[in-house]
């Protein structure tokens, strides 16, 4: 009887309760490698939402040997305490549990196998944190730490993956990469199944959330961190609004949404915010037409991935990009299904442009939807991402057995 290998799939700053992007990728991750036939144990270090770690739990899938674990933060200065707490863990469960290879999410995650120099490390890069740490003025000892986790990582991985080549490219300041796999920030097919050709729930979803049937839902879903432009996607919403009523806006993030106030108040009663687990995504945004990605020139962006992207087109809604948004502008070019703006700024010329366009989709949403969907269930499902995983570790572990 052959022997299912085992991998532990770790992960820092774990968002128990909240549904982020790093939490849903390494989700991604744990569970393919389980449908590929290995043993997977999933480690989350968290430091926050212990009140909801039990419902975390039982959203998680039962064909995954689940570790949530409380631990120092990493703030503070107590980064390198909280390092040292959390490889020791590493240590005794990879021993405890006869561990064939780590995937580590993040390189900060990558250092957390210090103690286990001959376990296979593979360490899967969903961004660059330097440059995102620069942009949001964190202390300089957090900057140079994270420089430090990249050489470190890189040093030490058997492979590499990057969620783009972007991102490839931009990691080899810090040391040379080992064999790459771009595995982009795509979307869960098994998740949104049930908005594939669903137009009784997006009408279900409309009337429960009161928007009524001649609103064209306008739609920012994610994170508020300063590189996602949300100041700049709110001004392009407001001149929308004033120059047609009918628009309305759908803000879904589990952030602080207080400094937005002000701004989102222009919209009159056109607005709504709302936090969403990750089960509750796809029915909510099944009632946008249109959804924002916008970034400004930076690396942060340029790595970037954005499985926003993905999931508004998945549901059938164009997308509203800038050219530095990832690989938005490339999704939004191959689909037909969206708009690149030249600017972050509206003028008067683009937001006609825009709003033109955005009837245009509305008035034949029915045929552009589905030209949205079939484009991107057949580029950026996560099953072609599995396909990659599944050559990555054949690799990996042919190469152990080649040594031996």
């Amino acid at each position: 009887m052959r022997i299912k290998k085992k991998i532990i799939v770790v992960q820092r700053n774990y968002a128990i309760g909240i549904n982020s992007g790093d939490k849903s990728r390494t989700l991604n991750m744990a569970n393919s490698l389980s449908n590929l036939g290995y043993d997977v144990y999933l480690v989350g270090f968290f430091t926050k939402g212990i009140l909801s770690y039990r419902k975390e739990k039982k959203q998680l899938s039962k064909g995954i040997h689940a570790f949530l674990i409380f631990s120092l933060p990493s703030s503070f200065h107590l980064h390198k305490l909280a390092g040292w707490y959390q490889a020791v863990i590493m240590w005794l469960l990879v021993k405890w549990f006869h561990i064939d290879a780590i995937q580590a999410e993040l390189s900060h995650a990558a250092i957390c196998t210090r103690f286990l120099p001959h376990i296979p490390l593979i360490t899967d890069f969903h961004s660059d944190l330097v440059p995102e740490f620069e942009m949001a003025n964190m202390p300089f000892y957090k900057i140079k730490q994270a420089a430090d986790d990249n050489q470190w990582a890189l040093t030490h991985s058997k492979a590499t993956i990057t969620v783009s080549r972007g991102l490839y490219e931009n990691l080899g300041e810090y040391g040379r990469l080992s064999k790459n796999y771009i595995l982009p920030c795509s979307f869960d097919t098994g998740l949104f199944s049930s908005v594939i050709s669903n137009e009784e729930l997006r009408q279900k979803m409309r009337n429960s959330l009161n928007i009524a049937a001649d609103k064209i839902v306008l739609c920012y879903s994610g994170g508020l961190h300063i590189w996602q432009c949300i100041d700049e996607t709110l001004d392009w919403v407001i001149r929308l609004k004033q120059l047609n009523q009918n628009y309305f806006l759908c803000l879904f993030t589990n952030d602080d949404i207080s400094k937005y106030q002000c701004k989102l108040e222009q919209l009159g009663s056109d607005y709504l915010v709302k936090g969403l687990s990750r089960s509750e995504m796809p029915a909510y945004l099944s009632v946008i037409d249109a959804g924002f990605v916008l970034r400004k020139n930076s690396k942060v962006n340029t790595n970037a991935s954005p499985t926003k992207t993905a999931e508004y087109l998945a549901v059938g809604a164009m997308v509203i990009a800038t050219p530095f948004a990832g690989d938005a502008p490339e999704l939004i070019s191959d689909s037909g299904c969206g708009v690149i703006l030249d600017s972050l700024s509206p003028t008067d010329e683009s937001l006609q442009k825009l709003d033109e366009q955005i009837v245009k989709y509305v008035r034949h949403y029915s045929e552009n939807s589905k030209r949205a969907k079939d484009y991107i269930y057949a580029h950026r499902a996560w099953l072609q991402n599995e396909l990659q995983l599944k050559s990555l570790y054949e690799d990996v572990f042919n190469c152990d057995k080649d040594k031996s």
